[in-house]
């Protein structure tokens, strides 16, 4: 094996350790970048793994990293899969309070999510429930719109194909 000397090399190839080795290349083309990933295909654990789902941003306390990350990360995520044309589904989520003593915890995550900046955020009633997903029963619910899925494990191919076209190198196995 040839012996090479690199500048930063990034341990996993997951969705986190391509996606800071694309973002280094593209913030600093000149360095030389690996990415070493243990297994014989990149997004193999965690990445590979997971539900898919583009979180709106509703749990975290406002005016928190978590919040404002979990915000904007969703925007960015939903850009860079329309722009390297990967599919993903915006297709909302309810959070259903099942009777009048979950009202209140429902009225905190509205105001929780409309307080970082999640859109079109509303409680809607048990007829706008069914309407949303008919066979859910509830006193009332959080509608999230925006919340969607994507295959994490397609999202972290394409940051590996921009990744090695920036020039850098993967090693697996």
């Amino acid at each position: 094996m040839e012996s090479s000397q690199y500048d930063i090399a990034i341990i996993g190839g997951g969705i986190l350790g391509l996606s800071t080795a694309m973002q280094l290349l593209e913030r600093v083309p000149s360095w030389r970048v690996a990415v070493l990933e243990k297994e014989e295909n990149l997004a193999t654990h965690q990445t590979g793994h997971n539900s898919g789902v583009m979180h709106s941003g509703i749990y975290y306390r406002p005016g928190s990293q978590k919040a404002q990350f979990c915000v904007a990360g969703r925007n960015n995520m939903v850009r860079f899969c329309e722009e390297n044309e990967i599919e993903f589904q915006q297709c909302g989520k309810v959070i259903v309070a099942l009777n009048e003593s979950e009202l209140g915890r429902l009225q905190d995550l509205y105001e929780r999510g409309t307080a970082n900046g999640v859109p079109d955020l509303e409680i809607v009633g048990p007829e706008r429930l069914k309407e949303i997903e008919p066979y859910t029963v509830g006193v009332r619910a959080l509608w999230a719109p925006h919340t969607g899925i994507v295959d994490f494990s397609k999202v972290a191919a394409a940051f590996a194909g921009k990744f090695q076209q920036a020039g850098g190198d993967i090693f697996t196995g």
